[in-house]
């Protein structure tokens, strides 16, 4: 008998700890997600410097690639797309709203033909 006593005892502790490790799993499977923050939030750009080279930069790669459509490439609308999008960076910049650098480097890349 002293041995099934000694049994019944091991499985309760055992049973206890099995127990402890099951609630500490669940509470941080459910804190995780409350400490990773929100989702969706906007990433925080460095700001591009809105100096006049890189407009004027930017102004000369417009004009570029509106010369580029009508001379070689004959109103391929990729041209007139790139001159869109690089007027619209440079009204960003002349307003003063955050620029991401990266969207400087892009614009100033030649438009791509496929």
């Amino acid at each position: 008998m002293p041995e099934a006593t000694q049994g019944i005892r091991g499985l309760r502790v055992m049973k206890k700890n099995l127990m402890i490790f099951a609630a500490a799993a669940l509470a941080t499977t459910l804190a995780i997600p409350a400490l990773a923050g929100p989702v969706g939030v906007s990433r925080t750009y460095n700001s591009a410097p809105s100096d006049a080279a890189t407009i004027a930069e930017l102004q000369d790669a417009a004009q570029k690639a509106t010369w580029d459509g009508m001379n070689g490439n004959k109103n391929n609308i990729v041209f007139a797309r790139k001159n869109y999008e690089i007027n619209r960076l440079i009204d960003r910049l002349n307003n003063g709203q955050p620029v991401d650098p990266a969207e400087i480097d892009m614009a100033l890349e030649p438009a791509h033909v496929w």
